[in-house]
């Protein structure tokens, strides 16, 4: 409907209603079925990158993508939604709209910094209400500990509460 909406400079809208009232005048209509395409994603190349990135990188949108794979917007983004479609990348994957906010997303999750911190260093007021509501829409901004401080620090002995004052004492 949307070629012939095109094509006689008319809304889709219209086309619908044309479409109608020929079939109550008893006109049989028939429209061409759009037949999903057949992708094939593990030859594709484009799709293989996006996987490739995917594993990497959770924090990137669209554009960026787009400009890592060197392909135009549409293409990396019709590419993206088979691969959405079909399950092989989330559908939380590259779905923030601003590159400042993936930025500050990525800085906030590898660096051991506050909030309120990365916040003003990327020009926002409330971070952490913007923290929050990615946290809602589940996509995952914790940040990522170093684990050899945390195993160093357990292979530590346990210091009491009053080191001075011996635990056996009554």
């Amino acid at each position: 409907m949307a070629q012939l909406a095109r094509k006689y400079g008319v809304s889709k809208q219209r086309i619908f209603q044309i479409l109608m009232k020929a079939k109550e005048l008893g006109y049989v209509v028939h429209r061409p079925r759009l037949l999903a395409r057949h992708h094939g994603i593990h030859q594709c190349e484009v799709c293989s990158k996006i996987l490739q990135v995917a594993d990497k990188e959770d924090l990137v949108t669209k554009k960026q993508l787009a400009q890592l794979l060197s392909v135009d917007y549409k293409i990396c983004s019709w590419h993206l939604n088979q691969l959405k479609g079909s399950g092989f990348v989330s559908k939380k994957f590259a779905t923030l709209r601003s590159d400042r906010l993936a930025k500050a997303l990525q800085y906030y999750k590898y660096n051991s910094l506050r909030p309120s911190v990365v916040g003003r260093k990327f020009g926002y007021r409330n971070f952490y209400s913007l923290l929050n509501y990615q946290r809602k829409r589940g996509i995952d901004v914790e940040k990522t500990l170093d684990l050899s401080i945390v195993t160093i620090s357990k292979r530590e002995d346990p210091v009491g509460a009053f080191p001075s004052i011996p635990s056996s004492h009554s």
